[in-house]
């Protein structure tokens, strides 16, 4: 097994680190004003960053989910709001689009994506329900010559300023969720759909996540994505990738929290040397930097395997399930080496610790990729 990268995707991913470093500087200013400063997104759409994931006859990169995982690990090293809208360029939603949608909608979505110029959201949970899908209570009916769409979505990122959503509907709920779920192509403007509220998060902070309603949505038989009844197979095609791009920012999150707490203990003084001095903290260091060792040899193997063509959804799950939980212990650790320092804002550790707790939640909590692979296992 080879993990060797292309010379021009390893030039792209120390490009990356290199403007990841140039932005660093940007981060206390957010931290005070809770604004991302223009200069940021003027950057990564100066380079090109909106179009990496996107295949080469659709206007984009044409990148692999090697590469994509190995450069979002460098984005996460910055505050999340810095990159949310790269990583959303990236997300089930645009990879639904362009791998089942039509052509037209392809038109309408895909190019504007590339330019930075339009965001996109993924609608699936609900208020009573996230990880179980079969348990939603939006549905679309057919009207004369198109469908009406009904209901209540919650956890939506970047719902605040997204110009289309990707919207999941019971089409047929007597068929159950295999086949009764569709996903649909929903425009923010068409009347009927809400900003419903706005959820402030423990971390991610600015603006939030959305709750949107959709009463009475009218949509254009041509807004269906793909087959009717076939929403959930499109789902999980599209969450694959999007829990190796999860595994890809956790394993940034970890390694940045393990060199702020390598740097800092040798810098701290305590009883006549510092911290580094002390067995103790070179365990601490010692077990991070072996688990993050792991987590990475984890996430290259399961996203080099896909890229051959071995979609397993086990390994996938191995992927996220073991980098965010690694990446949440070693941030963790990281802040104990820190001791009351790490727990002031304005720290980056202190800001890590808030933004990685929930890469063990979205896209499916750990426990649902425990089930995922047990189930897998089982099933060979």
């Amino acid at each position: 097994m080879d993990f060797e990268l292309p010379d021009d995707a390893a030039a792209l991913i120390e490009t990356t680190r290199k403007m990841v470093s140039d932005l660093m500087p940007h981060e206390p200013e957010f931290q005070k004003t809770g604004k991302v400063p223009a200069a940021v997104r003027k950057v990564f759409r100066d380079n090109g960053f909106f179009s990496l994931a996107f295949r080469e006859e659709n206007g984009g990169m044409g990148l692999g989910m090697l590469e994509i995982c190995c450069i979002q690990a460098e984005l996460a090293h910055l505050p999340v709001q810095f990159w949310a809208d790269v990583k959303s360029s990236q997300g089930p939603q645009t990879k639904i689009i362009e791998d089942f949608g039509t052509e037209a909608q392809r038109q309408a979505t895909l190019p504007a994506v590339i330019a930075g110029d339009l965001v996109m959201a993924f609608c699936l949970s609900e208020p009573h329900c996230g990880s179980d899908v079969s348990a939603i209570r939006t549905r679309a009916e057919r009207t004369g010559d198109g469908w009406r769409l009904n209901g209540y979505k919650t956890y939506v990122s970047n719902g605040i300023k997204a110009g289309q959503a990707v919207v999941a509907a019971y089409t047929d709920r007597s068929k159950g969720a295999r086949d009764g779920i569709s996903l649909f192509l929903v425009p923010a403007d068409a009347p009927g759909y809400k900003l419903a509220g706005i959820l402030e998060l423990m971390g991610h902070h600015t603006p939030g996540v959305a709750e949107l309603a959709f009463d009475d949505v009218d949509l254009p038989a041509e807004a269906l994505i793909g087959e009717e009844g076939k929403g959930l197979s499109y789902l999980m095609h599209g969450l694959n990738a999007g829990r190796l791009a999860i595994a890809g920012t956790s394993l940034g999150m970890g390694e940045m929290a393990l060199e702020e707490a390598r740097r800092y203990a040798h810098e701290r003084p305590a009883f006549g040397g510092t911290l580094s001095d002390f067995q103790a903290v070179q365990h601490m260091l010692a077990d991070m930097a072996t688990e993050m060792r792991a987590a990475r040899l984890l996430m290259l193997d399961a996203a080099w395997r896909y890229d051959r063509g071995e979609v397993s959804r086990s390994l996938c799950a191995m992927a996220k399930l073991f980098c965010s939980e690694t990446a949440c212990r070693t941030v963790d650790t990281a802040l104990q080496i820190f001791g009351g320092a790490g727990y002031v804002r304005g720290q980056r550790v202190e800001r890590l610790y808030r933004d990685v707790r929930v890469t063990r939640i979205y896209e499916g909590a750990s426990e649902i990729q425990k089930n995922t692979i047990a189930r897998e296992m089982l099933r060979d």
